[in-house]
């Protein structure tokens, strides 16, 4: 059975360019915790009894760009910068628009060489997206460009590195056939309008010729295998600490005592754990608190008073998060690592290099889910400089 394949049974892709959560951080994203906590356990849960169809690689494509014809039938090719601007026009219609607005931008000055390279490629793509959007199509698409030049090759792999990911596509997979016909790739997540509102893929079919290859979902066949003992603990603590980890974040409560934003305040805690290793999650939050410069001394108060009133919840919550997060990582590198994968994910810096990439994302009714490896990928991504 082949790992990857084209996803023939959902309607659309994955609409990655909406708002996706962790998948462990749903336990102090979503209200209350509990419900969170188990909406995350479930969908591990289904992901190993037939969910998995419904899981997708999640690309990590640069840059983002946006891309269609307005109500006259004009192609437009820009990025989002451009496309929402309001002090010059960004929706350029030639090739010679998109030289001209990425010219004006401050970081050509800044790196002329570096830009002159993305102009160079923006302006190629802007051709080819030209030629395969029908003349009689009126709307646009938004999404991250995978290569600008058809992938070299590296054995019987195209190799492309878009962004912090590299990836390796066997040449003889439905992928890399595809690849070999194309010269620009694309993976689109969303469709817009004329005003920026952004909807659901609903036309990902439309394109002409193969010069441009909108890359299809590719989703996983083989399902994951879940630790039981790691389930059971997870509905045990879940069970047990429900009613403290809802009170622990009662939004009516922490919006009388003007803590509202404690679920941010949670959320930039965790990010900021890739940095510094994703162990003892919860433990050092007070001391991360205490050296916030965003926040002020009342606020670090408040907090420090109100997490030991509430010490039960506070402490099942971050026992949940750690204990999806290993779950989730171990799911991942099952994914990664099923036999006869045609397309391997790598990244790399100056002294060191992983196996894998951005990881997943799981369709959901509730809201998609993503399912990344914040160990490798999160802190690749966050030590580039930009």
């Amino acid at each position: 059975m082949r790992f990857f394949e084209f996803n023939k049974k959902q309607g659309q892709p994955l609409t990655e360019g909406a708002r996706i959560e962790h998948l462990e951080d749903l336990v102090f994203r979503e209200n209350p915790p509990s419900k969170g906590a188990s909406r995350a356990l479930q969908s591990l849960i289904n992901m190993e009894q037939g969910g998995h169809t419904d899981v997708t690689v999640k690309w990590d494509g640069s840059p983002a760009v946006i891309f269609g014809r307005d109500e006259d039938g004009a192609f437009i090719f820009t990025d989002k910068s451009g496309f929402t601007a309001k002090g010059y026009d960004g929706k350029a219609k030639s090739e010679k628009d998109v030289e001209t607005m990425l010219k004006n931008r401050p970081g050509y000055a800044k790196n002329p060489e570096g830009y002159g390279v993305l102009i160079g490629n923006m302006k190629s793509a802007y051709t080819a997206f030209e030629k395969a959007t029908p003349k009689d199509f009126r709307g646009f698409f938004k999404g991250d460009m995978l290569y600008f030049t058809q992938p070299t090759t590296d054995g019987t792999d195209y190799v492309f590195k878009p962004n912090i990911v590299e990836y390796m596509v066997a040449q003889k997979s439905e992928l890399g056939k595809q690849i070999g016909l194309s010269s620009v790739g694309i993976v689109i997540h969303r469709e817009v309008s004329a005003d920026g509102t952004e909807g659901p893929l609903k036309n990902g079919d439309i394109f002409e010729g193969n010069e441009v290859l909108v890359v299809p979902p590719v989703t996983v066949s083989d399902a994951p295998s879940i630790d039981d003992s790691s389930v059971k603990e997870l509905k045990a603590i879940i069970s047990k600490d429900a009613a403290a980890m809802d009170t622990l974040l009662d939004m009516n409560k922490l919006t009388e005592i003007k803590l509202k934003k404690l679920p941010e305040v949670f959320y930039s805690y965790m990010n900021s754990k890739v940095d510094t290793g994703l162990d003892n999650l919860g433990g050092d939050f007070l001391d991360w608190v205490q050296l916030r410069p965003q926040l002020s001394g009342a606020a670090k108060k408040k907090i420090a008073e109100y997490i030991a009133d509430n010490q039960q919840g506070f402490k099942a919550l971050w026992e949940v998060v750690a204990k999806i997060q290993q779950v989730k990582d171990d799911v991942i590198t099952q994914l990664d690592n099923q036999p006869g994968v045609p397309v391997k994910q790598r990244m790399s810096s100056d002294d060191d290099s992983v196996d894998g990439g951005e990881g997943y994302v799981l369709a959901h009714p509730e809201g998609d889910i993503k399912l990344v490896p914040r160990k490798t990928f999160s802190k690749y991504n966050r030590a580039v400089q930009r």
